[in-house]
């Protein structure tokens, strides 16, 4: 057993001598491409043979491409998915890495796939979106499959009007999402929980959502809001296919921000103005829109005073409370329960008059404080003026009496 030892290690030196050869006869005529591969995260387990085929051992282009040691050069677009399957479909290959083997299933089952498989090599395969020798970890900033990079990485194919005109698709879903409320949180605020392409159309079994599976969609962030959605009278409209639950309202690629606007945009395109559920939606717009107001003026007001004050920061804690109260309201609302909407921000209304009465308190202290403090100053200075007076006045005296003293 021992003896095999050294026997072993001798065979994976010469193993490794063999594809470090192969690396460096590849790069004699391709250089570039060598100098991209050397930093994929496949060059630390595959060589270039392990995709094109050929002779590993061989320095000369004959003997290196030949089609008797499997050479089949640059593979075709068809069966690139297949090419990539035989390890990550391969669960003990992909097991050392903690990586999924579905992809290729999942792959078959997107619209990508099935249109592959009725011969469409115009769309995505896996190089498309993955690249084909600089393949990065998704957690490399650079790489096209990182979560900011996912919207430009599907705008390649999906911003292109001429080819999506053939298709019959749109070509401003990706400016359309970078407009949006998500794309701001993904570009912008760089929210670590903000949507990309791939969390709602799915990423290798990517489809486009039906009209009655979006609610579902949406409810993997927005589960509350969801199930608040559930309890209104907007689940039968949506359940009689009367409404779509979320883009109805929300809007899809272009989702907005949702302020008190949406009530004057979004309802009049189903109810009338002197209908009750329009009313309804005003007398929500109404409550919200107090409370909003009111919980931004107490922050703001304590923001003014700190700047004099700093101790009335010790009421924000006690304002974030409010906020909370309101931010409960926000899923609320699409249950259309006026009366819950209402208690919550009345809580928030409450206490933020009740922080901007504490506020004004601490100003009003400050002002009688500086009142007397300037009283004090002006009685200090008073005092300094009659004593400055008092001896100057001593001081003449005392010289007038003594000069009458020299004359006598």
């Amino acid at each position: 057993m021992r003896s095999s030892i050294p026997f072993a290690l001798a065979i994976l030196g010469v193993l490794s001598r063999i594809e470090a050869r192969a690396e460096e006869a590849c790069g004699i005529c391709h250089p570039n491409v060598k100098t991209e591969y050397r930093e994929s995260i496949h060059a630390k387990v595959l060589g270039c043979t392990a995709c094109h085929g050929g002779d590993p051992a061989a320095e000369e282009m004959e003997a290196a491409h030949a089609t008797a040691k499997g050479y089949i050069g640059t593979p075709s677009r068809k069966d690139i998915p297949g090419l990539c399957a035989k390890c990550h479909a391969d669960p003990n290959r992909m097991k050392a890495f903690g990586l999924a083997t579905d992809q290729y299933a999942q792959y078959q089952t997107s619209g990508h796939g099935m249109r592959l498989a009725q011969g469409d090599s115009r769309t995505a395969v896996c190089t498309d979106c993955h690249g084909t020798h600089r393949i990065l970890s998704r957690q490399e900033p650079t790489s096209p499959i990182s979560r900011r990079n996912i919207p430009a990485t599907c705008g390649r194919c999906h911003s292109d009007r001429a080819l999506m005109t053939e298709y019959q698709l749109p070509a401003d879903q990706v400016e359309k999402f970078r407009n949006s409320v998500h794309g701001v949180a993904l570009f912008d605020e760089e929210h670590p929980g903000a949507p990309t392409c791939a969390t709602c159309h799915g990423a290798h079994g990517a489809v486009a959502p039906q009209a009655g599976s979006i609610n579902s969609v949406c409810g993997h962030c927005h589960a509350r809001t969801r199930g608040y959605f559930n309890e209104s009278p907007h689940r039968k409209a949506a359940d009689d296919g009367k409404m779509s639950e979320c883009i109805s309202c929300h809007g899809y690629h272009d989702t907005v921000h949702p302020d008190r606007t949406l009530f004057d945009t979004a309802c009049p395109s189903c109810h009338a103005a002197d209908s009750p559920p329009f009313a309804i939606a005003q007398k929500l717009k109404t409550l919200l829109s107090q409370t909003e107001d009111a919980v931004a003026t107490a922050g703001g007001e304590i923001a003014e005073a700190a700047k004099v004050s700093p101790t009335v920061a010790r009421y924000r804690p006690r304002l974030q409370q409010s906020w909370a109260y309101f931010m409960e309201a926000l899923p609320v609302q699409h249950s259309l329960a006026v009366d819950r909407v209402t208690d919550l921000t009345r809580a928030a209304r409450f206490i933020s008059d009740e922080v901007r009465g504490a506020v004004h308190g601490v100003e009003q202290e400050n002002r009688l404080r500086y009142l007397w403090l300037a009283v004090a100053w002006v009685a200090i200075l008073f005092t300094v003026a009659v004593t400055y007076r008092y001896r100057t006045e001593r001081r003449r005296q005392r010289e007038q009496h003594g000069t009458g003293t020299k004359q006598q």
